[in-house]
């Protein structure tokens, strides 16, 4: 038997092991993964080995297991062959007695409590050990990780590390307002990319409202003024009503020819789709059949708006703009006249006018003012028609037989 000082150093050195292992395995689980990333993209290399290793958690938590179980069972062999030693073998039962609650207390509960607290600064600098054990442990954790992968696949699942979640980014951007590592617009963007996959073709399409329009029977000469007056590439065409629009010409086509007669022989084919349609397999279709624009539907088959490719880019990278510059934006959309008097265009968004007066409006299916007085009117008001809402009083100085252009609020 070995002297009694190198028992009690290997069985020191055992809980020391014990609560390496042990704290590991909390603090893998407890480290920051968010912030992981953020140190091995500034060249820790201990982050980049933690995120390396946990692309395979189970051969990490085996490590830490194998570790665990292999310092307890060496302390509590050298604990029992000691106390046989120096009383007989009537009182190995001592050695539970005297060992186990050092290795509940130093070997677990401390180590772990340590390790959870502090799992950000300590796994990327107790990893680099776990690296050397998961060697020397090798052939132990392919038997560990083999019977791991086959107890899953029996139970109907896959083993999956979906280590970069959407949660964990949307912390980042969290995390981002005190360091300031992610710019404001960059936020935005970010935020927009997570929420490209839940935009419908209705949200981001340019209303026929907005819209220039040919009808397909326009001469060549008057489609060229509107052309001008329109400052884009392509127009849509319709047929009698606005909202029956039968294709799209190309203005490149026909704006420098001399030609007469009309529109229609430029006219070029027009892929319809609903409202309700996801921007996200639009993008693609976009881009896999060149179309130059999409026409947006109703239940009942009429057009509602345009949308080009250009429109559903602009959904990611219009946060660009700085919001000053959005707020001189709206301002210009509405302006004082006299005392609680304010004129407004139509299409400034509800909400908008909400925060620049301090007002409330009831709720409703509308997005812009002249959505709100259409919601109220029930019909398209003309001029000098005034609708009352809350404390304010609309009075309408500028329609057409279609929609509202231009109000005045008076604000009681």
């Amino acid at each position: 038997m070995m002297d009694l000082f190198t028992t009690l150093l290997i069985m020191f050195a055992c809980l020391l092991a014990e609560g390496f292992f042990s704290g590991s395995e909390i603090g893998i689980v407890s480290a920051d993964k968010i912030k992981l990333r953020h140190n091995a993209a500034k060249g820790s290399s201990g982050a980049r080995l933690t995120l390396k290793m946990l692309e395979k958690p189970e051969w990490l938590l085996s490590t830490t297991l194998v570790g665990t179980n292999i310092a307890v069972v060496t302390n509590t062999t050298m604990a029992t062959a000691l106390m046989i030693d120096l009383f007989g073998e009537q009182y190995g039962w001592l050695a539970i007695v005297i060992v186990a609650p050092l290795i509940w207390v130093f070997g677990e509960i401390v180590p772990k409590s340590i390790f959870q607290q502090y799992a950000d600064i300590i796994t990327p600098k107790a990893i680099f050990v776990l690296r050397a054990a998961s060697v020397v442990f090798a052939p132990i954790l392919f038997v560990f990780s083999t019977l791991s992968h086959l107890f899953t696949k029996m139970v109907g699942g896959d083993s999956q590390n979906p280590f970069t979640m959407r949660e964990e980014i949307v912390a980042m951007l969290k995390m981002s307002d005190h360091s300031g590592d992610i710019q404001p617009v960059e936020k935005k963007m970010i935020k927009r990319v997570f929420n490209f996959s839940e935009t419908t073709a209705y949200e981001v399409m340019v209303p026929l409202i907005d819209v220039i329009a040919i009808e397909k029977s326009t001469s060549l000469t008057e489609a060229r003024n509107l052309a001008v007056k329109s400052t884009h590439s392509r127009l849509p065409v319709y047929e009698d009503r606005i909202d029956n629009v039968i294709g799209v010409v190309d203005v490149l086509e026909w704006l420098g020819l001399e030609e007469q007669g009309d529109i229609e022989p430029y006219t070029r084919p027009v892929r319809y789709v609903p409202g309700t349609r996801n921007i996200n397999a639009l993008l693609v279709e976009l881009r896999q059949d060149g179309d130059a624009m999409i026409v947006v539907v109703d239940e009942f088959g009429g057009a509602e708006g345009i949308i080009t490719l250009e429109d559903i880019v602009e959904e990611v990278v219009d946060e660009l703009e700085d919001e000053y510059d959005s707020r001189i934006q709206d301002s210009s959309m509405i302006k004082k006249i006299g005392n609680n008097q304010y004129l407004a265009q139509a299409r400034l968004e509800v909400d908008v006018l909400e925060e620049m007066l301090g007002l409330k409006f009831p709720e409703g299916n509308f997005v812009t003012l002249g959505g709100l007085l259409l919601d109220k009117a029930k019909e398209v008001p003309r001029v000098g028609e005034e609708i009352h809402i809350a404390d304010v009083r609309f009075e309408i100085t500028k329609a057409s037989a279609r929609a509202i252009k231009e109000v005045r609020l008076y604000i009681q």
